[in-house]
């Protein structure tokens, strides 16, 4: 009886475990947020000096999270659309003009969780890979430069926030690099602080 009763407890404690971890396997969110602009100078000074005036602006996009039992590192992924528009002057004109460009940003990576402090809180750091797919360089939707792709790399801070069971709010600080590798003679690095809430939904 003793045996059976030690089985028993055995199989419901591995049971209640695969289940928990189970529930949060696989989560996936969508969201956006803010893109500041930090650098290079020709990207962040004002049209009227020369730049392009690109200063904060949105992107939006989805990221998807694997999570792998006793282990501390969670696998993700995510598509972000960063769009940057800037106005204004251009030297020796007279006519303001509209300056427009995308990026959109495929990443793989990790992120590391530590233990939630306090309770429904699970804040983590993260390190990822990123793809990055430069859209036309327009000045009134007339294109100067077609894009190009670049490598780059996204170092971020960040917490999951429960709101009920199976639904969570991740809240993203990160700083990106967006043409580490790939850059033609003269290129400069193209960098930008992020901002991003996503809602997300764990499944089985």
């Amino acid at each position: 009886m003793k045996k059976i009763t030690i089985i028993l407890f055995s199989v419901f404690f591995i049971l209640s475990i695969n289940t928990k971890v189970q529930a949060q396997l696989f989560k996936i969110g969508a969201g956006g947020g803010l893109t500041n602009v930090s650098g290079p100078d020709s990207w962040t000074k004002d049209i009227s000096e020369g730049g392009k005036g690109y200063s904060s602006e949105y992107n939006y996009g989805i990221i998807a999270k694997v999570g792998l039992p006793v282990f501390p590192l969670t696998p993700r992924g995510f598509v972000l659309f960063h769009k940057f528009n800037g106005s204004g002057i251009p030297p020796s004109e007279t006519e303001e003009v509209e300056i427009s460009q995308s990026i959109t940003s495929v990443g793989l990576g990790v992120q590391y969780g530590f233990i939630p402090v306090p309770a429904g809180f699970d804040p983590y750091i993260s390190l990822d890979a990123t793809f990055n797919n430069f859209g036309d360089f327009k000045i009134s939707d007339v294109v100067l430069s077609e894009g190009a792709s670049r490598v780059g790399l996204q170092l971020g801070l960040g917490t999951e926030v429960t709101i009920i069971p199976l639904i969570n709010l991740d809240v993203f600080a990160g700083y990106n690099w967006f043409n580490l590798t790939g850059k033609e003679d003269g290129e400069k690095t193209i960098s930008a602080f992020v901002l991003d809430v996503f809602l997300m939904f764990n499944f089985l």
